[in-house]
Order: C-alpha cells, then sequence, then structure tokens
C-alpha cells in the first residue's frame, strides 16, 4: 500500500459514498458519508501509512471491537468494519455536531449546568464501559461528540479488555492518554485502572467550567509533571459562578491518589444526580483527626461530660428562694418601725 493515499470526497469506499473529511488523528481520517440505502453515516479510514504498522492496525481493529462492545445512548455506535478496495475503515453512526474540543476553542467555556449534564452522560457510558471490562484511557474534550441539541457521545476507544493486565501511560512502546487530561498514574507508568477514567473525566470538566485544562505547560513532559506534583486550582477560585459543590466533586476526581477519587461511576452519578435534584451538596469526606490533638480532645471531652453530669438547681427553687429572701428583708425593716 505504499503511496496510497486517502481518498477524498466523492469518493466510494466499501460501498459508502464519502461526502467530507469531518475530523483527523494520528492514524485515521473520519468523513460524511452515505452508505448504499442514502443514510448518512461516518466512516473512519485508516491511513495507508498506518496500515503498514502492524501494531497501529491491531489498535485500529481493536478500537472497532471495543467500542462496538459497549451498547450505549451516550457511545457513538459502531455499524461495522472491514477491510475494503484497499482501506481498512469503521462505519458509524453520524453525529451531527462538533468536537467538544471545538466547541470549547470557540466558546471557551461553558455554563457549569451544561457541562454538569455532559459529565453525567459521559460517566453513564463510561459505566457500561467498565462493567464489560474496558478502561477508555483517554478522556478527552477531542473524544466527545456534541449533538446540536447538546446531548454528548464517547467515542474512539482504546484496545484494553482486561483492566487488571493494563500498565500504564507508556504500552507497548507507544503513549496512552493525552497529556492535558493524563491521570498521574498514566503519568508514571504505574496499574491502571476504572479511577484513571475518573480523573480524565475530572480534568476534563475542569477544562469545561474553567476554559483551561488544570495544568499548563510548554511540553507534554512539563504538563505531566505536575499532574503527578501540584495540586490542581480550585475551579471556584478561577470562576465566580461555579458552585462549590461542583468544585468539590472536580477535585475528588483530580486526587492523586486512585483510592481517593469517586470509587466508581454510579458513587459520581448518585452525588450529581442529588446535588442537581437539590436534595443534597456535594462535600469532601471529613478530614480525619490530628493524632497530637487526640490526648486534648479527649480532655476538653471529659471536662465537658463531667460538666453535664452536675446536678442542677431547679430554676422554680431558685424563684422561690428569692422570694423568701426579699420577705424576710420586709419583715426586718418593719420591726425596725
Amino acid at each position: 500500500m505504499s503511496g496510497k493515499k486517502i481518498p477524498g470526497p466523492g469518493a466510494v469506499v466499501a460501498g459508502r459514498t464519502l461526502v467530507r473529511p469531518v475530523g483527523e488523528g494520528a492514524v485515521g481520517v473520519v468523513f460524511e458519508a452515505r452508505n448504499a440505502a442514502g443514510e448518512t453515516v461516518a466512516l473512519k479510514i485508516l491511513k495507508p501509512e498506518k496500515a503498514e504498522d502492524e501494531r497501529a492496525l491491531a489498535e485500529f481493529q481493536s478500537e472497532a471491537e471495543a467500542t462496538g462492545s459497549v451498547k450505549h445512548e451516550f457511545v457513538v455506535t459502531v455499524h461495522g468494519w472491514g477491510e475494503s478496495d484497499g482501506y481498512h475503515w469503521i462505519e458509524m453512526e453520524f453525529v451531527d455536531g462538533p468536537t467538544l474540543a471545538r466547541l470549547l476553542a470557540s466558546k471557551g467555556s461553558l455554563p457549569w449546568r451544561w457541562a454538569t449534564k455532559i459529565v453525567v452522560q459521559v460517566a453513564q457510558a463510561l459505566r457500561k464501559a467498565h462493567e464489560i471490562g474496558l478502561i477508555h484511557r483517554d478522556v478527552k474534550p477531542d473524544n466527545i461528540l456534541i449533538y446540536q441539541d447538546g446531548r454528548a457521545r464517547l467515542t474512539d476507544f482504546g484496545i484494553v479488555k482486561d483492566i487488571g493486565s493494563l500498565k500504564g501511560y507508556l504500552l507497548k512502546g507507544r503513549r496512552v492518554g493525552t497529556a492535558p487530561y493524563a491521570s498521574p498514574e498514566q503519568c508514571l507508568n504505574k496499574r491502571l485502572s476504572t479511577a484513571t477514567d475518573m480523573y480524565s473525566l475530572g480534568a476534563t470538566w475542569f477544562h469545561m467550567v474553567c476554559g483551561r485544562p488544570p495544568f499548563l505547560g510548554e511540553t507534554n513532559s512539563e504538563i505531566m509533571k505536575q499532574h503527578v506534583t501540584r495540586k490542581p486550582p480550585c475551579p471556584t477560585d478561577l470562576v465566580d459562578d461555579v458552585p462549590k459543590p461542583v468544585s468539590n466533586a472536580i477535585e475528588k476526581m483530580l486526587a492523586k491518589k486512585q483510592g481517593d477519587r469517586y470509587p466508581s461511576m454510579g458513587r459520581l452519578l448518585d452525588d450529581l444526580m442529588m446535588f442537581l435534584r437539590g436534595k443534597v451538596a456535594i462535600a469532601h469526606d471529613a478530614p480525619k483527626a490530628n493524632i497530637r490533638n487526640v490526648g486534648t480532645l479527649r480532655t476538653t471531652r471529659r471536662v465537658t461530660e463531667e460538666a453535664r453530669a452536675k446536678p442542677r438547681i431547679p430554676a422554680e427553687v431558685l424563684i422561690v428562694g428569692a422570694l423568701l429572701a426579699v420577705a424576710a428583708v420586709l419583715v426586718v425593716l418593719m420591726l425596725l418601725r
């Protein structure tokens, strides 16, 4: 396939007529296309030079299988994949709208309610993926498509099926993830888990409400170092109208340690839905007691309990006593006349 180029509009690939390119990534180009029935679909075509790379080809095919295995309303539907006319392709539903990345590039940031709605939808998609053993590994604005009515669709799943066997940011010599949204464990090449997607979704939410990713830098290495060593800014310090519960949830998702984040997408969704319904405010876990102050705390508690344990004189007795004292004084004054 050496020298072969990506076809242009009007070309027919696998029986689909290409209309226009709508997106391009490192390994493929996505076209709006028409199938034999005249329906609008999206056709992702692997770049010919990548088809000669066994690893890239395997990942392209695995992406189709992984995305196709997640049947959910907030995941882009995969209709099929294969090789035809010398091209490897994936046919998907066509989303008539921009990527979240493009939307943010034009608007800067989104109102917190809209951003939170997108997070709820993507979290539902990730919960389904996690239930069947998939980690996305690259949740970011470029991989979230937005319909004209504001609904979100998650796309471009990775190749992982066995969560327990996944390593880190470098997988088989290739980077896995995108630096501005990569978790600390990806940056450190440590074992990943579903908490990895939690972190990346939190970084995406941060970008939506604050107009920028949590960390900025001139190079990927500089950004990755900050994911590992620096605490992200508090969203409420950057944007005035972000509610504190939203800021709290984002900060929890961006915790450095996997165990300090929400334990599952389900738990995150529970918090978000209750907050959006006005039933409860999202708050951080209560801080642990300072061991050095335990003695003081115990002493204070003991003194308080002792004070409460002392018998109290009823108010009625005090009033009667006061009246008797006044009466006694009046009697003495009368006798002295």
